[in-house]
């Protein structure tokens, strides 16, 4: 019986259909991190010059935050009125909690607080047209799917980290890195400012910090590990100012984020002393490091030059930074200078000390 390939391709394609839904259900949209609770309901709602936003005062973080992202995303403009609605509901579990449904012709947005309003305009951002990001929307009005939220953050502590030594970033690229914290509902921004690298906050009363400690003569091309080693031998580095860094400290607190600051202390401390030699156990001359990896040039702990130049350093610092925390580092700090310094050795025997980890110890109370 000769083979009928029309008919098997029939049969295949009556089994596929057969094994498929008859319904094809919206996809659930990936908001990250995944919310508590998320109920897809059928169409949507729709954002035009016609959409009026309405919050009181006390959710005006929130509020703006949402309008200007529309309004500078899109040509829409956002008038006053109902459409979409921000409002406190005090039964919402936790400050940071808040629940928001896209409805047909509405969206609500409840929440204890700022904060929680703020992190439900979050989730509202991730369900719209991710051209609106880049400024590149060109529609006439925004289509938003029907959804039911209910969330909370799962963590006290959500946080990311910078390291701006190696390599420096502008201050415009550490906002829109902000603007991602911001939208993923972090709370926390780490900010590695000092290293052996390069030193990159400004000390008004060591300014050799911003002339010196700040660049290096040139850097390692490849990783640290491949031989023989090449460099660029390009000069490298900057610093943010003072006024750059509360630009930046308020930048983020209008997006709910905390700004740590980390000075590295007793190691990675390279950069510094190349600036003043005095701070290091040697007292010789160094170059800002080039390559990476751990230096044994660190803060000599027996020099009360140390201790006096930290603590006018965290003088300037603190101030800078309205948050409960600073963070002063205390990794791979090489022993090897300190067990060769009188001045080291002096002071563990002055404090009656165990050895060079003891003393590390002692450092770090004593700044």
């Amino acid at each position: 019986m000769p083979f009928n390939t029309s008919l098997v391709f029939i049969v295949f394609i009556s089994l596929f259909l057969s094994c498929s839904k008859e319904i094809v259900e919206p996809l659930t949209p990936q908001i990250i991190p995944k919310p508590l609770s998320q109920t897809i309901k059928e169409g949507h709602f729709t954002i035009t010059n016609n959409t009026g936003l309405d919050f009181n005062e006390d959710f005006s973080v929130a509020g703006n935050f949402l309008k200007d992202f529309i309004e500078s995303g899109s040509s829409i403009s956002l008038k006053s009125g109902s459409s979409i609605l921000i409002e406190k509901d005090e039964t919402i579990q936790g400050l940071e909690g808040y629940s928001l449904d896209v409805f047909l012709g509405k969206i609500i947005i409840k929440a204890k607080t700022d904060v929680g309003a703020f992190y439900a305009v979050q989730s509202l951002r991730q369900l719209l047209p991710i051209s609106l990001e880049n400024n590149t929307f060109t529609g006439k009005q925004i289509t938003v799917q029907s959804i039911s939220i209910t969330d909370k953050p799962q963590f006290s502590y959500r946080g990311m980290h910078l390291d701006v030594v190696r390599h420096m970033f502008s201050v415009a690229f550490i906002k829109k890195y902000i603007d991602a914290l911001a939208m993923l509902k972090m709370n926390t921004f780490h900010w590695h400012l000092t290293d052996d690298q390069g030193w990159r906050i400004e000390i008004k009363k060591y300014p050799k910090l911003q002339e010196v400690a700040a660049f290096r003569n040139q850097t390692l091309i490849e990783h640290f590990s491949a031989e023989p080693q090449r460099f660029d031998s390009k000069k490298y580095g900057g610093f943010y100012s003072q006024e750059q860094i509360k630009e930046v400290v308020a930048y983020a607190q209008n997006r709910f984020i905390t700004v740590i600051p980390e000075i590295e202390m007793p190691g990675h401390a390279q950069a510094a002393i190349a600036a003043y030699p005095e701070l290091g156990c040697t007292k010789e001359a160094l170059q800002v490091a080039e390559t990476w990896g751990v230096f044994e040039d660190i803060f000599c702990a027996g020099s009360e030059n140390t201790f006096t130049f930290l603590q006018d350093v965290l003088d300037e610092v603190i101030p800078l930074f309205p948050g409960k925390y600073i963070h002063i580092g205390g990794d791979e700090a090489p022993k090897t200078h300190w067990k060769a310094c009188d001045a080291c050795q002096q002071r563990i025997e002055d404090n009656k000390l165990k050895d060079e980890h003891e003393l590390q110890s002692c450092f770090m109370v004593e700044c």
